[in-house]
């Protein structure tokens, strides 16, 4: 079975779940981000399906990315996200917050050339970081499938993650990521890891935390909305942390 079947039948038993629960049974699909070309569908600027499967098991690192939940009033794939902003012209990138960061951070987590990682004066590169986040090996899965144009308190997110942990624990294990990013949450997501997947996962420091038995690193990072902290400052504290946490672990990633 293809790691998109595997994603399918677990759609159809989180609808399922929903209905059983009385939630909205229109969910978010996601998961591993689509690799093909981009076309303009009308609305936004959609990737297609093409190779992503074949770069992911080829990756030398992988990242999964959990966030939230969707803002939106409707669910829609986000497998087929591209970041950019709705726009016949298919050069044009997103003016939004959200995905900048994102590109910025897996930019920087997974480009570590020697074992030394990239500082914010030479990573923060727009062209080059849109190109990276549309083509490396990436997936993405939202911890609440059902969406809103509202963020979900933390109470209401940690609701429906144990309603549907089984669930959730198995499209993560799913993908037998290198790193997980979370994004958001306050530490919402590192504990459920922590209590469904990882029972070794310790924190190494601010923003990382390992598991020896999985060699899975997990960062813990703010939403990339958050407008507290400079761009600069989110990237360089977690770049700094994750610098540390590769200098204390010389086995991290696994040789594939």
């Amino acid at each position: 079975m293809t790691i998109r079947e595997h994603e399918e039948k677990l759609f159809t038993r989180w609808a399922q779940r929903a209905r059983k629960l009385r939630d909205a049974d229109i969910i978010t699909k996601d998961g591993l981000l689509y690799r093909g070309d981009i076309s303009w569908d009308g609305f936004s600027q959609i990737h297609h399906p093409a190779n992503e499967e074949q770069l992911w098991n080829d990756a030398g690192m992988r990242l999964l990315i959990l966030s939230k939940e969707l803002y939106e009033e409707d669910c829609w794939d986000i497998r087929s996200e591209t970041g950019r902003v709705p726009s016949p012209r298919l050069t044009v990138r997103t003016a939004q917050k959200f995905f900048p960061n994102l590109e910025l951070w897996a930019y920087g987590l997974l480009t570590i050339p020697e074992r030394k990682v990239i500082p914010f004066s030479k990573a923060d590169n727009p062209t080059r970081l849109q190109g990276f986040y549309e083509n490396a090996p990436i997936a993405r899965v939202t911890c609440k499938k059902q969406s809103d144009n509202k963020a979900a308190s933390n109470a209401v997110l940690q609701k429906y993650m144990e309603n549907y942990a089984d669930l959730l624990k198995e499209q993560i294990a799913l993908y037998h990521a290198d790193i997980i990013l979370c994004i958001g949450g306050q530490g919402i997501m590192v504990n459920f890891l922590q209590k469904h997947l990882y029972t070794d996962l310790e924190e190494v420091n601010p923003h990382c935390y390992y598991s020896p038995s999985a060699n899975t690193l997990v960062v813990r990072q703010f939403h990339p909305c958050y407008n507290v902290y400079s761009r600069k400052d989110m990237y360089n504290n977690m770049i700094h942390d994750y610098q540390a946490f590769l200098k204390a672990t010389p086995q991290f990633p696994s040789q594939k």
